[in-house]
Formats: C-alpha cells, sequence, structure tokens
C-alpha cells in the first residue's frame, strides 16, 4: 500500500513575487511512502476538483483509479529508504504524476513531490486556500508570443548535430524565454526549502519520517519538463543530489560549459531532441538517453492515463507506457542511487517495445 501526506511550508526569506504579492513564497510537499498495510482503510482522492480537471481533456477515469490507489497518513513501512525528489512541469501541478510516484514509493522509495506555487496548475494550501496559475505569467513566459512559438516550431523542426542543436537552444531562450530562465533558481530554491524540511522531519521524532530516510548515498531527482530541467540543475549544482532524470523537458538555464558529474536519464518523445543536447555533451558520468515510440509531451504525465487526445499524449498504449516510465525510473534509482554504482554503463532493462531509441553516453 502507498502512503501519502500533505504539507506546506513558508519560506521566511522570500518574499511572493508572483500572484498578489502578498506575503511570503509558499512551497507545498506532497509525500508518497511504503506503507503497511491495513484492511481498515480506503483509498482517498488527493486530486483538487481544478487538478482533475487538468486530468479530464474529454477523460476516462476507469484505468487511472484503477492503478492509482494512495492511502492518506497510513504508518510508514519498518525500515530506512532512498529519497527522491519530484518535480512538476510549468502549469502542472504536485500530484500530476500519481502513477509514478506511487510505483517508485511501492517499489522502497520515499518520494517528495515539490509544489511550485503560482506556476501550478492549483495548489491547495494547509487552510484549504487555493491558489491558481499566474495567468499574467502567459505574457511574460513567451515574449513576443509569435515569434517565439515560429522559433520553437522551427528548431524542433531541423536535424541538427548535437553542438548546433545546443547553439540554436541557447540562441532561443536566451532571446524569447528569459523569464523561464530566471525562474529556473526560483524553482530550485523552492526545492532546497523542502529539502530543509525534510531533513529536519527525518531528526523528529514525532515526525512520521523519523529515521525513515537514508542519506547514506544521496538523493535522487526527477520532474517532468520543466521540473525534469530542474532535476538537472540539482546534478549540477547540488552536493546532495547524487543522480537526476529529466522527462522530456528543453534544458533551459543560463549555463556555460558545466560538467554534469552524476549519472543522468533523458527521457524524450523525438519532438524534443534539439532542446536536451546539453545533457549529452557535457557530462563525466554515463548519460541514458532514451526516445520513446509514438508519444507528445503530455503522455509521460497521468494525463496519459485519462486522455484518448493523441496530439497531447501521443498514441503509444498508455498502460505500456507508464509501465515502461515507472520501471526505468525504479531501475535507475536502483542502480545509481540504491546501490550506488555511478560509473556503471550497462544498458538498463527496458521495454523495447515502448523504445524508438536508447544510448548510453
Amino acid at each position: 500500500m502507498t502512503g501519502t501526506s500533505y504539507i506546506v511550508l513558508t519560506d521566511p526569506d522570500r518574499k511572493e513575487t508572483l500572484g498578489k504579492k502578498n506575503g511570503q513564497r509558499k512551497v507545498t510537499i506532497r509525500f508518497y511512502y511504503p506503507g503497511k498495510d491495513s484492511k481498515d482503510v480506503k483509498p482517498g482522492n488527493c486530486l483538487s476538483e481544478a487538478n482533475r480537471k487538468w486530468l479530464n481533456k474529454k477523460a476516462d477515469f476507469s484505468l487511472y483509479e484503477k492503478r492509482v490507489l494512495l492511502y492518506e497518513g497510513i504508518e510508514i513501512k519498518d525500515g530506512i529508504f532512498p529519497l527522491i525528489l519530484f518535480s512538476h512541469g510549468y502549469g502542472g501541478f504536485v500530484e500530476q504524476n500519481n502513477d509514478l510516484c506511487q510505483y517508485l514509493a511501492d517499489h522502497g522509495y520515499i518520494v517528495a513531490s515539490i509544489g511550485h506555487s503560482y506556476e501550478a496548475n492549483e495548489t491547495v494550501y494547509d487552510d484549504g486556500t487555493a491558489v491558481k496559475f499566474d495567468n499574467r505569467l502567459y505574457f511574460k513566459m513567451f515574449k513576443p508570443l509569435l515569434p517565439t512559438v515560429i522559433d520553437l516550431v522551427r528548431l524542433r523542426s531541423k536535424t541538427l548535430s548535437d553542438e548546433e542543436a545546443l547553439k540554436r537552444f541557447d540562441s532561443h531562450q536566451h532571446r524569447y524565454e528569459s523569464f523561464i530562465i530566471e525562474r529556473v533558481d526560483e524553482w530550485a530554491k523552492d526545492d532546497r526549502l523542502a529539502l530543509k524540511k525534510i531533513h529536519e522531519l527525518n531528526d523528529d521524532k514525532d515526525s512520521f519520517l523519523y529515521h525513515r530516510i537514508d542519506f547514506s548515498k544521496g538523493i535522487g531527482a526527477t520532474g517532468h519538463s520543466y521540473g525534469g530541467a530542474l532535476a538537472y540543475v540539482h546534478c549540477l549544482y547540488d552536493d546532495e543530489i547524487s543522480c537526476g532524470i529529466n522527462i522530456d523537458g528543453g534544458l533551459f538555464g543560463d549555463f556555460r560549459n558545466e560538467v554534469n558529474h552524476k549519472p543522468f536519464l533523458q527521457i524524450l518523445n523525438k519532438g524534443n531532441i534539439n532542446v536536451v543536447s546539453r545533457a549529452r555533451l557535457y557530462h563525466d558520468s554515463p548519460v541514458h538517453y532514451m526516445i520513446f515510440k509514438d508519444m507528445e509531451h503530455n503522455g509521460f504525465t497521468d494525463l496519459k492515463l485519462t486522455s484518448k487526445n493523441k496530439s497531447l499524449v501521443g498514441s503509444a498504449d498508455p498502460e505500456l507506457t507508464m509501465n515502461t516510465l515507472n520501471e526505468v525510473h525504479a531501475a535507475f534509482f536502483d542502480r545509481y542511487l540504491k546501490q550506488g554504482d555511478i560509473k556503471d554503463k550497462t544498458p538498463l532493462n527496458v521495454n523495447q517495445k515502448t523504445i524508438e531509441k536508447y544510448e548510453i553516453l
């Protein structure tokens, strides 16, 4: 059984600059953890109405509800477990990958999914207050809108070497998406605030996490889209992070020639080849590079389990795709986080039916 718990943090050192700009920055965490079996509890619904609608674009929830079974506040299993940080995509939300986070928890990990207020579809605070995505950000994200979209479409359609793709993507993001570059640091601060709190909970005798986290081999990081770019940032700059996964995220950030010294897994659909080349070029640890067949960007979220809109989620089989995404995550973190084999470049066990290309660099 997968246990789950939700907390809200307030950063005393940062004023909120988005939304109504009142008060301090708030960050949420949804924990997923190996729970003790119990016949007396029923799975709960951890989706707000707005976030359920995010998954409910002409949706059928039957497959989702069959797979995603989360139990609020149940007792954690005995033992200690490695920690994985997860971050949602820009405009996504903290529970957008429940299926993945549940699988990792059932596989012996504690997952902390971090919510980034006003840049998530909706964030719910502990007093019941809900704050939605700040729609004014659309005018900052792509500036100006039409030239940004045209340039991005051209970039995605070209066949380029890794070096050419990196040069073109860096030119694009600095010219058109400077606001997105700026927000990477703020999201990293959100995660560091969350991680500080997690350390405190691990040391707190009254916490359900008391002495339950194994930090001995570091911490794993993963995320979808912008959250995946954040995982890459953590691998570069945060010593506690020992390995990371980027799920189909363009590698936004004000980088130079920093070398990634941590094992990394780049998952993507083929349309995003030219926005992730940095991960292929600057590293001295194993990089696994994996293109999923017949996929679109949002197909790497739980939307894959609820929507039949192929332009959003691709035409690949939902269960087969999500099973592969989950299993690849577990295999990667088992090797590089649980076992700490940071130099191992042998292939991960992958269901080839779902993969168009897999190489290890």
